[in-house]
């Protein structure tokens, strides 16, 4: 009878906060499977035009009665449109998440696969330490388009428009793109300004992917360097040198190097995250893993040889670097611009 009587008792703490936290986890791996599926089953290009269900079941090999259930999911979340018996793409769908649209996100989706195994180790990684990522393999052809799908959504123009808001550019005849990887920034700058010629710096498999994107927007104004910034030469006589998220921007020894290769008067424009710790889910996934010869620092975007962006800022007015602007973007980085004096 006593043990009856203890099931009246309430919890002191209220579980509400747990069970919310709990079904807000389950619901968001619910969403991206959702996704990731409809993906991988090739819906969306099916729905490009109005499909019956039967025969999108059909198109996908699917059973009727659970392609129904999916796409009803798919219609509450804006991904598709019901329109009596039809099923068809909304404008959003048809914009990110088909193979021939320009804004395809289809590469930044499945590199976030990569993402979730390492989530998925999180025992092990809290256990033994972060992955080691040999840096070769790692920035293969996936990462590389999904970091210039990802670009082409409203950064890159926003960040290409803002630089040459700020700088005499119609004067730029030199530039170089440090880590410039894809080379999409250095190819829509040479498309804003034809007598400038752009040199993409990045690791040799990962120029390989440049030069293609660069045939790709048919421009002979992008050239490549392949090679390694904290060791190799990166050439001279720049008007601009540009890095956007790259983390050689808040390292200090390569300061030297970028004012060593601007002309008198260049301009060094450099995008960076002004984060730190500020989130403590991001600050983990990014210690889930590491480089095999360039090790993580603790806070966000950081590794082991990088200082915070404020204290990077200071160091350059002390490298003859005037810092003339600081201005933030819509994402959270900031473009820092500074001229060699």
């Amino acid at each position: 009878m006593k043990l009856a009587k203890e099931l009246m008792k309430r919890p002191e703490v209220c579980s509400e906060r747990l069970v919310k936290f709990i079904d807000d986890s389950m619901n968001g791996f619910r969403k991206y499977k959702i996704l990731s599926t409809a993906v991988k089953l090739q819906l969306f290009e099916y729905a490009k035009s109005p499909i019956s269900p039967e025969e999108l079941a059909n198109k996908m090999g699917c059973d009727q009665k659970m392609t129904v259930l999916f796409c009803d999911v798919l219609c509450q979340y804006d991904l598709l449109l019901r329109n009596e018996d039809k099923y068809l793409n909304t404008e959003l769908t048809n914009t990110y998440l088909v193979s021939d649209s320009p804004y395809s996100q289809l590469n930044y989706l499945s590199d976030m696969d990569r993402n979730i195994m390492m989530w998925e180790k999180l025992d092990e990684i809290i256990t033994n330490g972060p992955v080691i990522v040999d840096k070769q393999s790692f920035f293969g052809e996936r990462v590389i388009h999904s970091m210039a799908e990802n670009a082409k959504c409203g950064m890159l123009q926003e960040v290409v428009g803002t630089v040459i808001e700020n700088i005499d550019f119609d004067s730029v005849r030199k530039m170089l793109d440090l880590g410039g990887g894809h080379g999409l920034y250095s190819i829509a700058f040479t498309g804003q300004n034809e007598k400038m010629k752009a040199f993409v710096f990045d690791l040799p498999q990962v120029t390989e992917h440049t030069k293609k994107y660069a045939e790709k927007y048919g421009t002979d104004q992008v050239d490549v360097i392949p090679g390694n910034f904290f060791t190799d030469d990166i050439g001279e006589d720049y008007d601009i040198i540009f890095s956007s998220l790259n983390p050689g921007g808040r390292v200090p020894e390569l300061i030297p190097k970028i004012v060593s290769a601007l002309k008198s008067g260049g301009v060094f424009v450099n995008r960076q995250v002004a984060g730190g710790d500020s989130d403590p889910m991001q600050t983990l996934n990014w210690n889930l893993w590491t480089f095999n010869d360039t090790k993580k620092g603790r806070s966000q975007f950081s590794f082991e040889n990088s200082v915070s962006l404020e204290d990077y800022i200071n160091i350059l007015k002390t490298n003859n670097l005037d810092v003339f602007r600081e201005l933030d973007l819509a994402d959270g980085s900031r473009i820092v611009f500074s001229r060699k004096m």
